[in-house]
């Protein structure tokens, strides 16, 4: 496993890398010449000299790049960041008390570690596409709701285990979740990934950290909950409360600020879903979904969720609909069906062509 050179505070401060870069020059070093990723067909030493080639790049932001490479015969997924603007050390963090604490929905760390001043990175479980990709891929923007139920239930019992190890998320959403790969057995199992924004919420005596009350925004707009817009100190009740967005989302289709970026006018719109706009936001979902908004609504900064009671109201959906016998995701099933349709219609020309020859 590798190492942040000595401690994470380190990986931060713009300061004590502008200051690093200028040591390992012997001058002033221009920001064009400092923070400099790695690229396709570079190679990652790690100190106990184990190599990681990246291949093709599987997303990238302002700050990073994220790449496929290998590990032995296993495909893993190479996080990078600048070295001056990372916050990998949260990443890394939360991955090591999941995989203590053997978490079932959060990748395996596999390492980590810093090129000074350039970048630092993380090796870890190679994932599939996220749920709003997925999703978006889907004919009709919308799961069916076998699917959004199972997702629901398995999005929420990450969201326990992260908790449970003494980390809110404080960046609930679709793009931050996905589905394992069939290579690694995981396909049936959705994981939590990407804790740029987390933050511990207990102490070392696992008593909940006081509120500090206002904090500034945290979050993305669409799923923020409403004491994001508030500005106020987030706890395991606001990551509840996006998660919930994100599952109304993910059975519907869509929520009522789907397509509005001003963050006031969204929070306008979270607060009336709880009174003349409820009905909208909750139309053609399952009334199990109202209850589960009232519990989460009537949570405290300290309280800690009854995420069994939850579950057990999204479970009561499924066996309602009776929707305990079907296993494949949807785009499993998207997948299957196409190639069944190919290999048929192959076939018929086949057939066809073979009728025309004995005529």
């Amino acid at each position: 496993m590798g190492s942040w050179d000595g401690h994470f505070a380190a990986v931060a401060p713009v300061g004590v890398v502008s200051m690093a870069a200028e040591n390992a020059t012997g001058g002033a070093v221009s920001g064009a010449e400092k923070d400099r990723l790695p690229v396709e067909k570079d190679e990652i030493v790690t100190e106990n000299q184990k190599k990681y080639k990246l291949q093709s790049i599987l997303g990238d932001g302002g700050y990073g790049t994220v790449f496929l490479s290998h590990d032995k015969e296993t495909r893993v997924a190479v996080k990078t960041e600048k070295y001056s603007r990372s916050m990998l050390h949260i990443e890394v963090n939360v991955l090591k008390a999941a995989n203590l604490a053997s978490c079932k929905h959060f990748c395996d760390l596999m390492d980590y570690g810093s090129k000074k001043p350039d970048y630092v990175y993380v090796v870890m479980t190679l994932l599939g596409k996220d749920l709003h990709k997925l999703r978006s891929e889907l004919p009709d923007r919308k799961f069916s709701l076998n699917t959004a139920t199972k997702l629901g239930i398995q999005s929420l019992r990450a969201c326990e285990e992260l908790h449970k190890v003494g980390y809110i998320s404080r960046d609930i959403k679709p793009g931050n979740f996905a589905p394992g790969l069939k290579e690694n057995k995981q396909a049936k199992i959705i994981f939590m990934y990407d804790f740029g924004l987390a933050r511990k919420y207990i102490d070392r005596n696992n008593n909940v950290l006081p509120s500090r009350k206002e904090i500034g925004w945290r979050g993305t707009t669409r799923y923020g909950s409403l004491n994001a817009h508030l500005r106020l100190d987030l706890g395991r009740r606001d990551d509840l409360e996006s998660w919930f967005y994100m599952l109304v989302e993910m059975t519907r289709g869509t929520i009522p600020w789907r397509l509005v970026t001003d963050r006031t006018a969204v929070q306008k719109a979270k607060e009336a879903a709880r009174g003349s706009g409820r009905q909208q936001f909750l139309f053609e979902v399952p009334s199990q979904y109202d209850k589960i908004l009232s519990l989460i609504d009537a949570l405290s900064f300290e309280a800690t969720p009854d995420y069994n009671a939850l579950c057990k109201l999204i479970e009561e959906v499924r066996e309602e609909k009776q929707l305990r016998e079907k296993e494949c995701w949807d785009w499993e099933e998207e997948t299957v069906s196409t190639t069944v349709t190919t290999v048929t219609s192959y076939s018929d020309k086949e057939l066809r062509a073979k009728a025309e020859k004995s005529k």
